[in-house]
């Protein structure tokens, strides 16, 4: 039987044109490929119209948290709660997400420093108020949670302006996400035990800059399923040399043989009926057995990282990091060389790594400078502003460990002068201390009332004692020393 090929239509066609070959192409079945293209973008607009539609009616509030100044926890209090915000993941079925355009909600964690004051800040969807609360008053009780409105509305929209400039890039791994960055338990001094906060540096930095200036840290996390940790696992098996089989679906399982025939196999080999009668020698170079005996210590130990990783909770991550300053006070060397050096801490050169992404980076050098920039610039500004998960670089893996790693509440031992927290700790007044139940009496009643009630046997107080004088007493504020810099502090988050 012989095969003959006609291609007299197409050398036909050819000699009159390119609107015959393509002519030619569209009567001839291509007509399918036009209609699956338009009928995929109306479908997508549509569908982007639903989702914009559903978010209208969400709503966000932003939370200033300070916690006291004299507290010790430690970055594992914050990968709790990393580790309970996990539970806002709501797996949505096809009806919700391509009829309805819901879509899984994010959270973003913030750091700001407005004219020099640093302030810890959490954007939550409404409805994820009470578990965000619960979960840092569950490990930092003594902490202050208060809602303030939006910093990001009294800055310019457009760049250039008259006024403002900003330097601005999305900060991104380095290499694949299955590899983590250095965490909080390395920073620990082997020797004294003490841990060294990575953090330090970074407020400290963004404690001192100039009263105008802002610096913008903004973490964008959005909860996710179990499928990530597969993927980690396919980069481990990859440098070990074993193989990773991945449970089939029940549609692969039914159609990969049927689509074998056609040569639209999947990758797995087809069985045929004398394959079953092989000899063992016949086997494949992947059935080959594992190299992990033959690893270097750096490619040992790239594995083991790995798979830890992969024990955690996990999130899809977008990281944006914004300076802005009047256009006198323009110092991005000055600012950003220093914070960018503060996120160096958590690479590793051998594992993970942050870097600028150069999509994004509101830095070029090259082919038309001005008009490229203030594009990205505005595009920057909006991303950080909506808190948006569609602009700019796509989201990458970060589990709880390395979330808590670079975005932490500090403890005690950091001393940056602005920082926001509460100045005491909050607590209950003793269950002995005498209390007047009689609200309409003179100033000799209540005066021999409670003298009655400390000198009862069970209370047994000196009167002469001054103790509870000086243990209970308030603070008289015209006594408390006013701040001594830049400006006045604001009582929760700093406006500029």
């Amino acid at each position: 039987m012989e095969l003959t090929l006609d291609f007299s239509a197409l050398y036909a066609a050819m000699d009159q044109g390119f609107g015959a070959v393509a002519w030619l192409f569209f009567k001839n079945g291509g007509w399918l490929i036009y209609f699956i293209v338009i009928s995929r973008g109306i479908f997508e607009i549509w569908h982007l119209r639903q989702s914009l539609k559903w978010f209208g009616t969400q709503k966000f509030v932003i939370l200033a948290i300070d916690v006291p100044k004299d507290t010790e926890q430690t970055p594992k209090a914050v990968e709790q709660l990393f580790s309970t915000v996990s539970g806002a993941h709501s797996p949505l079925n096809l009806l919700e997400i391509y009829r309805d355009g819901n879509f899984q909600l994010s959270f973003t964690f913030e750091i700001v420093s407005i004219d020099g004051y640093v302030q810890f800040l959490i954007r939550t969807p409404s409805q994820y108020r009470d578990l965000i609360e619960s979960s840092i008053y569950s490990q930092y009780p003594d902490a202050e949670i208060t809602e303030v409105e939006d910093y990001v509305g009294d800055t310019p929209d457009d760049y250039p302006n008259d006024t403002h400039n900003i330097w601005g890039a999305e900060v991104i791994l380095a290499e694949n996400e299955a590899y983590p960055i250095r965490t909080y338990t390395e920073f620990e001094d082997a020797v004294s035990g003490e841990f060294k906060d990575p953090l330090a540096s970074m407020l400290e930095t963004m404690s001192k800059i100039q009263i105008g200036e802002q610096v913008w840290f903004q973490i964008l996390v959005k909860p996710t399923g179990f499928g990530w940790p597969k993927r980690s696992m396919k980069e481990a098996y990859k440098i070990a040399g074993k193989k990773f089989t991945e449970k089939k679906g029940f549609f692969n399982r039914v159609f990969d043989p049927i689509t074998s025939l056609f040569f639209l196999s999947t990758g797995e080999p087809m069985i045929w009926p004398q394959d079953l009668t092989a000899s063992p020698a016949s086997k494949t170079k992947d059935d080959m057995p594992s190299l992990m005996l033959h690893l270097t210590p750096g490619e040992k130990g790239a594995v083991e990282a790995i798979e830890k990783k992969a024990s955690k909770t996990g999130f899809e991550c977008k990281i944006r990091l914004i300076y802005i300053s009047p256009k006198e006070l323009y110092a991005p060397a000055r600012v950003i060389s220093s914070v960018f050096g503060s996120i160096k801490q958590f690479n590793t050169l051998d594992l993970n790594s942050f870097m600028p992404d150069k999509k994004t980076k509101t830095k070029i050098n090259y082919f038309f400078i001005k008009t490229r920039t203030a594009w990205r610039r505005k595009r920057l500004m909006a991303g950080y502003k909506n808190r948006s998960g569609t602009r700019g670089h796509n989201y990458f893996i970060l589990n709880t460990e390395e979330l808590a790693t670079i975005w932490h509440f500090p403890s005690k031992f950091v001393k940056a002068p602005l920082l926001q927290r509460t100045e005491t700790k909050k607590s209950e007044p003793p269950s002995s201390l005498p209390v007047n139940k009689l609200e309409e009496v003179g100033k000799s009643e209540v005066s021999e009332e409670l003298t009655r009630q400390l000198v009862t046997p069970n209370f047994n107080v000196d009167l002469s004692d001054k103790h509870f004088e000086e243990k209970f007493a308030k603070k008289d504020t015209a006594t408390i020393e006013a701040p001594r810099h830049k400006g006045q502090a604001p009582p929760n988050l700093p406006t500029a």
